[in-house]
């Protein structure tokens, strides 16, 4: 059975006599695709394959574990969640072709979750245009919170111009890394630019800079690490997906380069890393700095923290950021569609995100920020340093909170997060 066939079949509606029995009334039946009085289509792409797939495939496995979870207590609003995904590899090309699938085969209500920027850059005018509503996207890129452009489309977690913001921030802000030589890696693309765009804004130069392609990630930095050995880095920020940071540890532990490491967000999960790079991992990673938008993993006296695990390893996966991201955005989905009240419609939708997204629950640390004016996402980080048992501790007490615009860098900020709602659900 495929992936796709195993994910839909965990979000399998239960019978309408199931939904009378916990006294549900049946929802008024909506025009738009994807939605009947029984239930609601939601499409993802995603690398679930190749090599951009280690740490990412987990994603939709918890989403669809939450999913399965909130159907089995009656579903929203009447309504069953129908999950499909597809494989697109981190492949442009797949992603257009998975995409059209959707829409046109599986006739998605809406878009959640799909994952990259070079893919989705492909497929993002083809869901607005068809005013198919984009939940959620699995990238940092800013462009797609321009709401003018794009107002279909709405990012979650905070855009690499902010991470970029937090990092000058922090760097500016502790002496003991200000006073180093730094210098700049990312991946080539809107990623990268995206995060150099943010460092200009905050005023943050660096010695060196160096890149590489999405197509390179499995191969050795070996290029990169010598021009940067050759400048006497000694902090260096890292832009790039989890595989790339693991690659670029072990390259630059090999040839002897040793520097302070600060990585974005999005790649540098511990389980992942330690996947490749094996019992070297935890050494690798002691002292690495990296921004976070969620309450610490490990901090299990958290009621977000300690369902969404409960969760995630009662359906048979394990407990890392992957999963914990996968069940949390799909948790603000939910209550996003519940919010858009029984006569489901994608307008209804988009106006339940941009007029309610503040009130919704989740696990992140920081304020979600969607409006009409304004589809930013989630607003900042707090900055946290691996140990030597390669667990994430948390360094800033409060937040530092950025807009993604041009100019400008972070400040700080405080957060309170509220409560969760019973039992994790919407």
């Amino acid at each position: 059975m495929s992936t796709k066939h195993v994910l839909r079949a965990a979000v399998v509606a239960v019978s309408a006599a199931g939904v009378a029995s916990l006294g549900l009334a049946a929802p008024a039946a909506a025009a738009d695709p994807g939605v009947t009085s029984k239930k609601v289509v939601i499409g993802m792409t995603t690398p679930e394959s190749g090599p951009a797939s280690a740490g990412y495939s987990f994603i939709p496995k918890a989403a669809a574990a939450y999913f399965a979870y909130v159907n089995k207590n009656g579903g929203i609003n009447g309504r069953q969640i129908d999950f499909r995904v597809k494989d697109d590899m981190y492949s442009p090309a797949k992603t257009q072709q998975a995409t059209n699938e959707l829409i046109l085969d599986d006739k998605i209500f809406a878009m959640f979750g799909a994952l990259g920027t070079d893919t989705h850059n492909t497929v993002v005018d083809t869901l607005n245009k068809k005013k198919i509503p984009d939940v959620f996207v699995n990238t940092g890129a800013s462009q797609f919170g321009n709401v003018k452009k794009y107002p279909m489309t709405f990012p979650y977690f905070p855009s690499y111009a902010v991470e970029a913001k937090v990092m000058a921030k922090y760097i500016e802000d502790t002496p003991s890394l200000a006073s180093k030589k730094r210098c700049l890696m990312y991946q080539d693309g809107d990623f990268g630019t995206d995060a150099t765009n943010g460092f200009k804004a905050a005023g943050m130069d660096f010695a060196t800079t160096t890149s590489y392609s999405a197509a390179t990630v499995t191969q050795p930095f070996a290029a990169q690490v010598v021009k940067m050995k050759a400048a006497g880095c000694e902090l260096v920020v890292f832009f790039g997906i989890t595989q790339a940071t693991a690659n670029l540890l072990g390259t630059s532990a090999k040839a002897g380069f040793r520097p302070n490491w600060m990585v974005t967000s999005v790649g540098s999960e511990p389980v992942i890393i330690k996947g490749i790079l094996g019992s070297s991992a935890t050494a690798l990673m002691n002292r690495m700095y990296t921004p976070s938008f969620l309450t610490p993993i490990t901090d299990l006296g958290n009621p977000y923290v300690k369902q969404m695990k409960t969760l995630v390893e009662a359906s048979g996966l394990p407990w890392n950021f992957y999963t914990y991201y996968g069940v949390n955005t799909a948790y603000v989905l939910a209550q996003a569609i519940k919010a858009a009240g029984s006569n489901l419609t994608r307008a209804g939708l988009v106006n339940a995100l941009q007029t309610k997204a503040s009130t919704f629950r989740s696990a992140a640390s920081v304020p979600l920020v969607i409006t009409s004016r304004s589809h930013q996402g989630l607003s900042g980080y707090w900055m946290g340093q691996y140990d030597s048992a390669g667990t994430l501790g948390r360094l800033t007490k409060g937040i530092l909170v950025a807009t993604s615009s041009p100019k400008g860098g972070a400040k700080a900020a405080t957060y309170r997060q509220p409560a969760p709602t019973r039992k994790l659900l919407p």
